[in-house]
């Protein structure tokens, strides 16, 4: 019989949740009678929202982007730029709003336009683990969480059990053919109980991507990524030190007015795990630089304006120091942990024109810095008998400013200078003093029942994008709505008040787990109509006569999200997931922009001790409810049915395979953007269309 424990240690970490999606956990198993798995939980009981942990064995490690896997979790989606350039969203909440913690740390981003996520520095076929924080995020997940919480961890290498020296190798490698693509992956370590070193190594490239009309055109992606670790253990104390290097090489973003050229990424992070006198402590510092250019003419063709093409190219860098530092200790009948932790992010971004007018210059975003220090409490323990309580509070110093900015076209045109002008003139240093609070409560109702209860009043400062952008441009954080934006200096804070309700069910063939929640935004920042005559003549001579703001609004999301699944006989299953958020503003009527419509997936599975397959079906319903403001298109529904399987060769060797989009489907998914590439069988201000049918195969090898 199926009886979770829902009480766990200050996250409540899940660590293996059903066969969510027809995961095959049967697969070194004797041919039993199949029941749902038991789920892992660590400490002392505590109440908390689940982490969600998102099937991997059936998601195709030819799916080169991590974040397309968040759509295999309730709640969680992902807004499609490009192959490699998914942004979480996760209740209607995305980009800067969502707190992606990448191996315990947050990567800030390399361009202005989002094109390298957090996400997008695992590769799919480095991720050992994908979990989404269901509900309203602890204070103790991280600074800004105003959207939720996804945790994404790499594989690594791993203590021993002796004091043995032991190697180990782990090799992943596969293809598809809707963009004849391939990768590989592989780890090799070496370890005992007190040391473990490891190498890791990747490279992915496909070229565009096929469906039924045709390619899209530029889809093409190509990927590296290396680094190792060393870690050592005495007694209760470990130690960590991992250095990785992405390269990322020539890659299409079609819903963006560029592409990526090359994002080179390095990450240092070093860590410390303990017990200290009763106290279990942990520490983390870490450093991140990216170089990144794109342009808008060497994976497409630029724009012409009056006869002349419009080539520019777009040189941005960042540069980041980040900390984390947590003591956890008992107090009364749970436990207490207290913590410190922030960021200094420094930003650049300059635009020239390399091929025709090597005078064009534009310094976008110059010495700009966005500096967070936050400092929480949390407490997790029983408050009664089956009555468990979380108890959370935060406060974030967020520290901004910005320099001067120039453009080559200010001598030429007087609006242009008047902008420059104005900025260089402005008190660009701003501070935000936020406070997070979350409470959550649950009451275990029988061996099989809980229900929850959460409120919370979460905090986002402006991003860099949302204050500094002073020349009206899609430098917009991936937003990819086609309209040029300027910022806003003096924006407030957007503070959040949301409440949810939840349920777990669990029978001995079946389980249940649905969540509603409503989330009101104070000063939710949304581009609207810009009323600066200066504004909109330097955007009309840039092709949009009709300019965006960042400005605060009142928002409003609500919806339900639920994981349910049954075990139909001995070895057949069913197991899915269903979606459903609506955004408006609640200043005027309208509806927020690039909102996920109701969706769900289901899979029906069958199971053998060494093998086993899977039919999926994908539902996506028609998205009519679209922002005017953002002059957002409407989306029509679409269906998938994706076949796949496995099958274990030997203990150590692994074959999955499988028909993604049997049907070869032209399904245009409501997040994928709008094309704005000419030179593409997708017409340009067309959605996006998914891919084509694909046959994919991957091969899985372990030894030690």
């Amino acid at each position: 019989m199926f009886r979770p424990t829902l009480a766990c240690r200050t996250r409540c970490p899940v660590l293996l949740l059903a066969p969510l999606l027809g995961l095959p956990y049967l697969a070194n198993a004797e041919e039993t009678p199949t029941t749902l798995p038991e789920m892992t939980v660590e400490g002392e009981a505590s109440a908390g929202p689940l982490l969600y942990q998102v099937d991997l064995e059936q998601a195709p490690v030819t799916t080169p982007d991590t974040a397309a896997l968040l759509r295999r979790a309730p709640g969680a989606n992902v807004n499609r730029n490009g192959p490699l350039t998914g942004i979480a969203q996760y209740r209607g909440m995305y980009g800067d709003r969502v707190n992606v913690m990448v191996n315990g740390i947050r990567i800030n981003t390399g361009g202005p336009n989002g094109m390298d996520p957090a996400l997008s520095y695992i590769p799919r076929n480095q991720l050992q683990s994908l979990e989404v924080i269901r509900g309203i995020a602890p204070v103790s997940s991280g600074a800004e969480t105003i959207g939720g919480t996804i945790i994404a961890n790499g594989r690594t290498s791993e203590f021993g059990s002796s004091d043995r020296l032991a190697p180990s190798i782990d090799f992943t490698g596969g293809g598809a053919t809707v963009n004849d693509s391939g990768n590989a992956s592989a780890l090799g370590s070496i370890a005992n109980r007190n040391r473990r070193l490891h190498l890791i190594g990747s490279r992915e490239n496909g070229g565009n991507i096929e469906f039924g009309d045709g390619k899209i055109r530029p889809t093409r992606h190509e990927r590296n990524n290396f680094g190792g670790g060393y870690g050592f253990r005495t007694g209760a104390h470990e130690f960590s030190l991992d250095v990785s290097r992405n390269e990322t090489d020539p890659t299409g973003t079609p819903a963006l007015p560029m592409d990526i050229i090359d994002i080179n990424t390095s990450i240092v992070q070093g860590g410390y795990s303990g017990d200290i006198g009763g106290y279990t402590v942990n520490a983390k510092a870490f450093w991140t630089d990216v170089n990144h250019h794109m342009s808008n003419f060497e994976l497409r063709d630029a724009p012409v304006s009056m006869g002349n093409e419009m080539t520019r190219l777009n040189d941005a860098t960042s540069s980041g120091l980040g900390y984390r530092l947590d003591v956890t200790f008992p107090l009364a009948s749970g436990t207490l942990t207290l913590g410190s932790d922030g960021h200094q992010d420094e930003h650049d971004s300059t635009i020239t024109d390399p091929v025709n007018n090597l005078s064009f210059r534009v310094e976008n975003f110059n010495d700009v810095e966005r500096d967070v220090y936050g400092f929480f409490a949390e407490w997790n323990g029983a408050v009664l008998k089956d009555w468990n309580l979380q108890l959370g509070g935060r406060y974030n110093r967020v520290e901004n400013d910005a320099g001067d900015v120039y453009s080559s076209m200010a001598m030429m045109n007087p609006n242009v200078m008047t902008l420059q002008n104005r900025f260089n003139a402005a008190d660009r240093d701003k501070t935000d003093n936020n406070f997070d609070l979350v409470a959550n409560l649950s009451h275990a109702v029988n061996t099989s029942t809980t229900v929850s209860i959460e409120a919370g009043h979460k905090t986002r400062a402006p991003s860099y994008q949302e204050r500094y952008l002073w020349l009206p441009l899609q430098a917009t954080n991936g937003l990819a709505d086609g309209n040029n934006y300027v910022g806003d200096i003096n924006l407030d804070s957007e503070k959040a008040y949301e409440v949810g309700l939840g349920l777990d069910w669990y029978g001995t063939r079946t389980y249940f787990e649905p969540r509603v929640f409503y989330r009101y935004v104070d000063d939710y920042i949304q581009g609207t109509p810009s009323t600066d005559p200066v504004v909109i003549a330097v955007s009309t001579m840039g092709g949009d006569p009709t300019p965006l703001q960042f400005s605060n609004v009142d928002a409003k999301l609500y919806g339900a999200d639920a994981a349910w699944g049954v075990t139909l006989t001995d070895n057949w299953s069913l197991d899915g997931v269903i979606s459903y958020v609506r955004g408006k503003r609640d200043d005027i009527s309208d509806e927020l922009y690039r909102i996920a419509p109701l969706n769900g997936r289901a899979s029906l599975t069958y199971r053998r001790t060494r093998w086993w397959a899977s039919l999926e079906g994908v539902v996506y319903a028609e998205q009519d409810q679209v922002s005017d403001t953002n002059d957002e298109q409407e989306t029509d529904g679409y269906q998938l049915l994706n076949l796949r399987g496995g099958l274990e060769i030997t203990p150590d060797l692994f074959i999955n395979a499988g028909v993604e989009n049997i049907l070869d489907s032209t399904a245009r998914d409501h997040l994928t953007g709008i094309n704005r590439v000419a030179d593409s069988d997708v017409d340009v201000g067309d959605r996006l269309p998914g891919p084509g049918r694909s046959f994919f195969a991957t091969l899985q090898y372990h030894y030690d």
